[in-house]
């Protein structure tokens, strides 16, 4: 009789992670000093990061405002009270 083993889907990255490296003949380390080396280097990346960077805190400020807008109701009066 089979049995049945339930594992997480984080334990399931982690196995698939742990065969793609062994069976590659790599280690972490080496996957993040060569992302690391990618990113210090190379002008392109750099650029890239810094526009996604600004896309999202001007999203976030965004959001911030308007939801400071949409509840200043709330703020107000406790100013006007106080």
């Amino acid at each position: 009789m089979s049995k049945k083993v339930i594992i997480s889907e984080e334990m399931m990255n982690a196995i698939v992670v742990n065969q793609i490296l062994e069976e590659n003949n790599i280690s972490k380390s080496d996957i993040v000093s060569a992302v690391k080396d990618a990113l210090k280097n190379d002008s392109s990346i750099k650029r890239d990061m810094e526009k996604k960077v600004r896309e999202l805190v001007a999203s976030s400020v965004n959001t911030l405002f308007r939801t400071l807008w949409q509840r200043r109701n709330f703020y107000e009066d406790e100013i006007k009270r106080g």
